[in-house]
């Protein structure tokens, strides 16, 4: 490299001596007294095809000006430097041979190159393009390397009239309020906020949030506040309330935070994928297990010493008790569920491209207090309802102490084989029906319904334990390895290897495009479910919509890939970076040359008829 450079000033030191001796270089840039800078040599222009998912450059030489090929590199980044794409894939096309003596034998480019470089993904964001290039004069001048960044903003979505499609905005700013509410388009709740006050738009993050509250995403923490209600000594409605609230604000603190990180590094931040790392699972699973322990009376989670000690007063334990409420609202938030819908994609492409922090942490808490409003409203119901001090309150402790250790196991589900999970909810069960009163002495009465409940409960466990034993992995059919031949179980117990119907299950960055290659050379569209065992509607949206009869009819001529990106590790997530998947579900659509179809991917959980109609508005045109 320091050969080059030294090569580089030596000519540039001999452009009088050049310029002189070579006249016909003088006379073909029609100016005696100078050779060309190198922007006026090569000009470049470039374009965006977003439409093709491509970016165009035009590079115009001066005659007898070269560009070395191998000197070209294209990097393509947000505005906050975060890298969307290296192109590293991409082939330039051939030149002509050269022996240069400084580089030996290389391929050049003389008058003019057109390059496309391919896009992954359409970027929802503002971009810049940095291009990096060399070029010479025959004989005459090297100029030095040349970087030159080029910006491109966001795309934005074609303004269409009302009955051009069920999901395109209408003239009234209400009726833009609502419509971007019911929008399949992540994109479009990019582009309805950049126009808006911030008012406005904590408004619709708010509203967005009730609505993310009635989705599988939440289901989830509705259990874990029961068992906080539960653990209380004297519920009530009051005392339901006040701990709903504060677990609402601890689910409200990591949601302001991933604003703020998100705002500060860009959608680049993959945090769904991140908290679903084997260290934050188990770090989750630890508190869940000592948070059960709790219930089941070992001990007594309460301030340290000091700290109650300072806040002497009545009421004081309860003061322990809001703190726990809102340490497992953080956590439930973090961890219990790592779904996204196109409000919370919408939110965080917002974020991402507006970059700033305020605004950021603001709508997404809102978010968060949105998605909270039913939590506190069932909370308040449910501390009215619990029964009073006394045995039953021991029993229903106990009994989400289970739900505790049950959602431990679930959380660990992630990172374990389905088999040791079969054997650890039936071990669960199993131990649960034994404390339940599984093996005394039969009573009258409740007594004797509680006992027949126990037994159930006890011998279902003991079955699940068998069926793990013997290889099993369904926990409703735990003694399948028994009943079925060998290959099948085996088949059945390594579900990503496993086709769905007409669905083609993919493993891996390097078996999901050369699917997409097979696809583009039967020149057939193609769409791609991103799935993960551990999002939750992404199971909801396979039994309900994808697997649909109607809407796979719909679907005919598509090649069906299922992605399973399950198992944490660095493929899974080059695979979300290079398709810039910002949570899951995520269901993209392709054409025949592989092109991603703008404004047509589909985020979050959408019904059969919805989904159709998805189809007809935004894929359809484009095939």
């Amino acid at each position: 490299m320091m050969l080059i450079w030294r090569h580089c000033l030596l000519l540039v030191a001999l452009v009088p001596v050049f310029m002189t001796a070579h006249a016909n270089a003088d006379s073909l840039f029609g100016d005696q007294d100078r050779l060309p800078t190198v922007d006026e040599a090569i000009v470049l222009v470039t374009d965006a095809d977003w439409d093709n998912q491509q970016v165009l450059l035009d590079f115009e030489l001066y005659d007898n000006l070269y560009l070395y090929q191998h000197q070209f590199k294209f990097t393509l980044t947000d505005t906050n430097g975060n890298v969307l794409d290296d192109f590293s894939d991409f082939t330039l096309p051939e030149g002509k041979a050269k022996t240069d003596e400084i580089f030996g034998d290389v391929e050049v480019y003389f008058h003019r190159l057109s390059l496309a470089l391919p896009l992954q993904s359409v970027p929802l964001v503002d971009t810049r393009l940095e291009v990096r290039y060399q070029g010479c004069i025959e004989d005459t001048l090297c100029y030095p390397p040349t970087k030159k960044i080029v910006e491109f903003a966001s795309p934005q979505p074609e303004k269409k009239s009302p009955a051009a499609s069920p999901t395109s905005p209408v003239a009234s700013d209400d009726a833009d309020f609502f419509d971007t509410l019911n929008s399949d388009d992540a994109n479009a709740f990019n582009e309805w906020m950049e126009n808006q006050s911030i008012g406005l738009i904590v408004g619709l993050f708010f509203v967005g949030g009730l609505l993310l509250a009635f989705t599988p995403c939440v289901f989830p923490m509705v259990p874990i506040l029961s068992g906080i209600i539960a653990g209380q000594d004297n519920p009530s409605a009051t005392r339901g309330f006040v701990l709903s609230c504060a677990y609402v604000l601890g689910v409200a603190l990591p949601y302001t935070l991933a604003g703020l990180l998100v705002a500060l590094f860009g959608a680049g931040l993959n945090l769904q994928f991140l908290l679903q790392q084997p260290a934050a699972i188990i770090t989750s699973v630890v508190i869940f297990v000592l948070l059960s322990l709790s219930m089941f009376g070992l001990y007594e989670l309460q301030l340290p010493q000091f700290l109650r000690d300072k806040l002497h007063q009545p009421g004081q334990e309860k003061r322990g008790s809001l703190l726990g409420a809102g340490i497992m609202g953080a956590i439930s938030a973090l961890v219990v569920s790592p779904c996204v819908t196109p409000i919370l994609a919408g939110a965080l492409i917002y974020v991402a491209a507006s970059g700033d922090a305020a605004t950021g942490a603001a709508s997404l808490f809102a978010l968060s207090i949105g998605m909270g409003v039913p939590l506190i409203i069932f909370g308040t119901g449910g501390g009215s309802l619990l029964p009073r001090a006394g045995m039953w309150m021991e029993e229903i402790k106990r009994f989400f102490g289970v739900v505790m250790l049950g959602v431990a196991i679930w959380l660990l589900d992630r990172i374990i084989s389905d088999t040791l999970t079969l054997g650890l909810y039936g071990l669960l069960l199993a131990i649960y029906g034994v404390q339940l009163g599984a093996l005394d002495a039969a009573g009258e009465g409740l007594a004797r319904l509680k006992r027949g409940v126990a037994l159930v409960l006890a011998l279902y466990g003991s079955v699940m334990i068998v069926g793990a034993l013997s290889g099993g992995s369904d926990p409703l059919q735990p003694l399948q390895p028994l009943t079925q031949p060998a290959a099948t179980v085996q088949q059945q117990a390594n579900p990503a290897t496993q086709d769905h119907g007409p669905w083609k299950t993919v493993v891996g960055k390097a078996s999901l495009e050369q699917a997409l290659a097979a696809s583009r050379q039967a020149g057939k569209p193609v769409l791609v479910d991103f799935f993960a065992e551990w999002c939750v509607a992404c199971k909801v949206l396979e039994e309900t919509t994808l697997s649909n009869a109607t809407v796979l009819s719909k679907m005919q001529g598509f090649d069906l890939y299922r992605v399973d990106i399950t198992e944490i590790n660095a493929d899974s997530q080059a695979i979300m970076a290079q398709y810039n998947i910002l949570g899951l579900p995520a269901l993209v659509f392709f054409t025949p040359a592989s092109n991603e179809i703008p404004k047509s991917r589909v985020l979050g959980e959408m019904g059969p008829e919805r989904f159709i109609e998805h189809l007809n508005a935004r894929v359809m045109p484009h095939l």
